[in-house]
């Protein structure tokens, strides 16, 4: 039965490690020490994001000064965007952390550890059955 212990206590490190690594990886996803920059029509229109997140550099060509306001809002927006999507992918860790959906990676663990101690009481079960007949037709 210490085996079993012992099993579902590295099942249960496991799990606490995962979780914590899922932790990390939802802190890393807000991290805002990431810099970035980029560009729209052809770099006529650029921003830079400082590591706080905030815009540090926006710079318009004076071509574009002169569109009508609409088209240069989403021009802006656009290399916003690109410039904010650059800060995010600079960190390889932070882009698949992006991806992860804490919450739901501990759910699943959960469901995998429940699993598992089920799996290991029907075994322990058996070997204890099976132990049972051994001992009976031994004592018999």
């Amino acid at each position: 039965m210490s085996d079993l212990s012992n099993v579902l206590g590295d099942l249960d490190r496991l799990m606490e490690a995962a979780q914590r690594e899922a932790q990390a990886a939802a802190d890393r996803q807000h991290d805002p020490r990431a810099e970035g920059s980029g560009t729209a029509l052809d770099g006529k229109v650029s921003v830079r994001l400082a590591a706080d997140g905030r815009v540090s550099e926006l710079h318009l060509d004076e071509q574009v000064m002169a569109w009508p306001a609409p088209e240069l809002a989403r021009e802006i927006a656009s290399a916003f965007n690109a410039a904010w999507a650059t800060a995010r992918s600079n960190d390889p860790a932070a882009a698949a952390a992006a991806a992860v959906d804490p919450a739901a990676l501990a759910e699943r663990l959960r469901e995998v550890r429940e699993q598992s101690l089920q799996s290991m009481r029907a075994i322990t079960d058996s070997l204890a059955g099976v132990m049972q007949k051994i001992d009976q037709r031994v004592q018999g």
